[in-house]
């Protein structure tokens, strides 16, 4: 049975995922409120692209394998890459259903696979590279760090929410961080500071990861070892 951090953490997912997608990724919605904060989610489309940019001189005929897919937008671009194959995990069903309807409506259903799965089980399918765009900011530390024991020796790259102290971090900050804290049930969010995260990963085997900052991204950044 999953322990009360999963079932609420999935129950949020399943309930938030279609919004979180389509303004991730598509339309933003209506009202000034949901405009400027769905804005900030546009970055999460950036640090998607600007992950495609770091993965593309390695990608072609590779697998690769999405932590927290969400719809399974991020695979469709690795597929149109040049991978061979794509696996997608996320904690939430629903997500795993809309990422299947987007493979068979992209016509790559046979080339990829979308299951539900923890990452704080630290177990995960063989593939050439790993990712996950956000995930971290959604995991206790105790959780990130079985992830990464996990994946210890594979090549990764990540993305994380910095607390760099700018404007749009701490309207996001309070916006998402602190709401979650006061009304959020059981599930919680972070923003890190990058030594923490580079703590994390050298703990776990992958020694110094490089991090990409790119305003496109905001606050958000990328950290990952796949030049090394």
């Amino acid at each position: 049975m999953p322990d009360l951090n999963e079932k609420e953490m999935r129950s949020y997912w399943d309930a938030k995922i279609t919004d979180w997608a389509s303004s991730s990724y598509e339309e933003l919605p209506r009202g000034p409120i949901q405009k400027f904060m769905a804005g900030l989610r546009r970055s999460v489309h950036a640090r998607a692209v600007i992950a495609l940019e770091v993965l593309k001189p390695h990608i072609e005929g590779k697998s690769v394998l999405d932590l927290g897919c969400g719809n399974g937008h991020f695979l469709k671009g690795c597929l149109e890459l040049g991978a061979s194959r794509v696996i997608g995990t996320d904690i939430a069903p629903q997500a795993i259903e809309l990422a299947q309807q987007l493979a068979v409506k992209n016509g790559y259903a046979d080339r990829s696979e979308f299951v539900v799965a923890n990452v704080a089980d630290g177990s995960f399918p063989e593939a050439d590279f790993t990712t996950g765009f956000g995930l971290i900011d959604w995991l206790e530390e105790d959780e990130c760090m079985a992830m990464l024991k996990g994946l210890s020796g594979r090549k990764v790259c990540f993305s994380y929410s910095e607390a760099d102290g700018s404007f749009d971090e701490i309207i996001h900050y309070f916006y998402l961080i602190k709401r979650l804290q006061w009304f959020g049930g059981g599930v919680r969010a972070y923003h890190h500071k990058r030594d923490e995260i580079q703590r994390r990963f050298k703990e776990t085997g992958f020694g110094e990861m490089e991090v990409v900052v790119r305003k496109e991204m905001r606050f958000g950044r990328l950290v990952h070892n796949l030049d090394k």
